[in-house]
C-alpha cells in the first residue's frame, strides 16, 4: 500500500513539474514573439505572440487542474480526477480558438511590409524548434503518466508549431512579393489544428460521460483473470476512466465454496491487476 502511495505521489509531482515547464515555455514564446513582431514589423508574428498569451492561460489551467485533481473533499468522496478531463476539454476549445484566430488574422487581415527579416526569421526558427521538440517530449511524458490534460497541452503546443510554420511561410511569401502563399499555407494548417482539437474534445467527452475502458485494457484484465487459479467464469468486465486513472468492476464465478477463500481470491485479483496495470485506481470484484 505504501509503495502504491509513493508511486502516485511521484506521478502527481511529475505531472505538476511538466505543467510548470509548459507555463515557462509559453511565457517565453509570448515575449519573444511580441518583441520580435514589433522589431521586425511582422503583424503575423505580433498576432501570434498575442495568441500565445492564450496558450499561457491554458497551461496555467492545466497546472491548476492537475493540482486540484489530486485533492479529495467531503463533497467529492470519489476524488476530483475528472478535473484533468475538464481541463482537456477547455484546451480543445482553446485550440479551436487558435485556429479561428489564425484564419481571421491571415485570411481576412491586412498585410504590412516586413522591415527586419533577420529578426523575424530568428524568432520563428526558435519558435519552430522549441515547439516541435517540447510537444514531442511532453506527449511522450503524458502517455507515460497517462495524463489527459498534459496530452491536450502537448497537442496545444504542437498547434503552435504549425502556427509558426504558417507565419514563417507567410513572412517569406510576403517579403518576396507572394502574399497568396501565406493564405494557402494557413488553410492546410487550420485543418491540422482543428483535427487535434477534435480528437482531444472527443476523448474528454467520452471520459466525462463514463464511456467504457479501451479494448486493450479490457483484454489485459481478461488475460490476468484467465491466468488466475479458481476463476471458473468471467461474466462481465466493466470500467471507466477518470483523469489519469481507471476504475474496474468485475463479475466472476469462483471455483470454491469457502467464503473466506473467495474473499482472499478477490483480494489477490485486485492486487494483481493493480500490479500489472499501474494506473488502475480501484477494482471492485463481485463473485459467486
Amino acid at each position: 500500500m505504501k509503495e502504491e502511495q509513493n508511486r502516485r505521489v511521484l506521478n502527481h509531482n511529475e505531472k505538476k513539474k511538466i505543467s510548470l515547464y509548459s507555463v515557462g515555455i509559453n511565457l517565453t514564446l509570448s515575449l519573444i514573439k511580441i518583441v520580435g513582431g514589433m522589431i521586425s514589423g511582422s503583424a503575423a508574428l505580433l498576432a501570434d505572440g498575442i495568441h500565445s498569451l492564450s496558450d499561457l492561460a491554458a497551461s496555467l489551467s492545466v497546472y491548476v487542474g492537475i493540482v486540484i485533481s489530486n485533492k479529495k473533499y467531503e463533497l467529492f468522496p470519489q476524488g476530483l480526477y475528472k478535473v484533468e478531463n475538464l481541463v482537456a476539454l477547455v484546451s480543445a476549445f482553446a485550440i479551436f480558438f487558435a485556429g479561428y484566430e489564425i484564419a481571421k488574422d491571415v485570411l481576412l487581415g491586412d498585410l504590412t511590409p516586413i522591415t527586419n527579416l533577420p529578426v523575424a526569421l530568428t524568432v520563428l526558427a526558435l519558435t519552430v524548434a522549441i515547439t516541435y521538440l517540447y510537444s514531442r517530449w511532453e506527449k511522450k511524458k503524458a502517455i507515460e503518466l497517462n495524463s489527459p490534460s498534459l496530452l491536450a497541452d502537448a497537442e496545444h503546443v504542437k498547434a503552435d508549431f504549425y502556427t509558426a510554420i504558417v507565419v514563417l511561410v507567410g513572412v517569406f511569401g510576403q517579403y518576396f512579393g507572394y502574399p497568396i502563399v501565406e493564405k494557402i499555407a494557413v488553410v492546410v494548417v487550420i485543418y491540422f489544428i482543428f483535427h487535434s482539437g477534435f480528437e482531444i474534445l472527443k476523448e474528454a467527452i467520452k471520459v466525462l460521460l463514463d464511456a467504457s475502458l479501451d479494448h486493450e485494457t479490457m483484454d489485459a484484465i481478461r488475460a490476468i483473470l484467465n491466468e488466475t487459479p479458481k476463476v471458473k467464469e468471467i461474466k462481465h468486465i466493466t470500467g471507466r476512466n477518470a483523469g489519469s486513472f481507471k476504475f474496474v468492476q468485475l463479475d466472476i464465478v469462483l471455483d470454491t465454496d469457502s467464503l473466506k477463500e473467495a474473499h482472499e481470491l478477490a483480494h489477490n485479483i485486485e492486487k494483481e491487476i493493480k500490479k500489472e496495470m499501474p494506473f488502475v485506481e480501484k477494482v471492485v470484484v463481485h463473485y459467486e
